[in-house]
């Protein structure tokens, strides 16, 4: 079944879903990785080498962090090492 109005195609069973052909996935599926000042101020707090990726994300609201970029963080806070700002956050 095809219609032009919504442009929604179905399968010719049913009880398949629905599938919006036309609806471009790449553009939430590419992101580019970030650190924002958030990031680096979480860092430095008090138990964030333990930190996974997943909480580290929640805390910091930045869903475009990296497991590379974590590791960056942990081991530049546990060096006291300074750490800039990437990507949209930069100044």
């Amino acid at each position: 079944m095809i219609r032009n109005e919504d442009k929604v195609i179905t399968n010719e069973h049913s009880r398949f879903n629905k599938i919006d052909k036309y609806k471009d996935n790449k553009a939430s599926v590419m992101q580019v990785a970030d650190i924002s000042q958030k990031d680096i101020d979480l860092s430095k707090s008090k138990g964030y080498s333990k930190l996974d990726l997943d909480t580290a994300k929640m805390l910091s609201g930045n869903p475009t962090l990296t497991q590379e970029e974590l590791n960056q963080l942990k081991k530049a806070a546990k060096a006291k090492d300074k750490v800039e700002p990437t990507g949209k956050f930069a100044k």
